[in-house]
């Protein structure tokens, strides 16, 4: 893979129907470099069930990341909530860091509220690493579960009528963890986002997330949702202006205090 630059990455969504062989292979291969136990035949079949996929390119055209997506009623919850399900995701390590995965899937999420205005309108979100938890906690101003809060019970209603309807006799709602018992489900490799005590220590999120999983390293998921506002829409770009600015001035300030000195 050539030397990265984020500011040149592009992120496009496709239909998973679209997808040639040489494609799913190309992406089995990115997610073979971070996951142990995975078939090329098990994650075609799963990522066949997908309707979306968000790819990330290089210049090259090379896939550097990539992130499945599909929708649905919950037509059983009284609520009948719209649904937004994304699978397997992942990013090269050179571009860990980037915006471009993230604002793509911000724009497909959006477009589901905008077609569903008066429905309430969630993500479902499962998860085995703490990165892909902090997607959910550092974006959404309304998720669960979460540090310090207990989950109400309708919400926990939704993720247990989620959970159960996606991945049924995996779900305990005494944990609220997906596992597996076959021992060789995929799981992250041991170099990709490992938790530390300087990490816990530093980061309340990351500590919830070990605490609620501690068997993540085995592939358990922790089930989550996040609700989808319109006010999204505007929260993480404005995110994603203000970060360079702030680094900027923070620079700037430094640099003063240096010469008050």
């Amino acid at each position: 893979m050539e030397q990265p630059s984020k500011r040149k990455l592009k992120a496009n969504t496709e239909l998973v129907t679209s997808l040639t062989r040489e494609t799913i292979t190309e992406l089995y291969n990115l997610y073979s470099l971070y996951y142990e136990n995975v078939q090329l035949d098990q994650f075609t079949s799963d990522l066949l069930k997908k309707m979306k996929i968000i790819i990330m390119r290089n210049p090259k055209k090379e896939i550097c990341g990539f992130s499945t997506i599909t929708f649905f009623s919950l037509d059983d919850h009284p609520e009948k909530p719209y649904c937004i399900y994304s699978g397997d995701t992942i990013i090269h390590q050179d571009y860990w860091g980037t915006s471009a995965l993230t604002i793509e899937f911000l724009k497909n999420i959006m477009l589901a509220k905008l077609q569903n205005p008066f429905k309430p309108v969630w993500w479902f979100l499962i998860s085995k690493g703490y990165k892909t938890y902090l997607l959910l906690a550092n974006n959404f101003h309304e998720y669960y579960p979460r540090v310090n809060v207990n989950t109400p019970s309708d919400k926990l209603n939704i993720i247990e009528s989620l959970s159960e309807k996606i991945y049924p006799n995996c779900f305990s709602r005494e944990t609220g963890i997906i596992s597996f018992d076959d021992d060789n489900h995929e799981r992250l490799k041991q170099f990709v986002a490992p938790i530390t005590d300087q990490i816990t220590a530093k980061n309340k999120k990351i500590k919830f997330f070990q605490d609620s999983n501690p068997n993540w390293e085995k592939g358990d998921e922790l089930a989550c949702i996040g609700k989808v506002s319109l006010a999204l829409g505007f929260t993480h770009p404005y995110k994603v202006i203000m970060k360079p600015l702030k680094k900027k001035y923070r620079v700037t300030l430094d640099k003063l205090l240096k010469i008050n000195l």
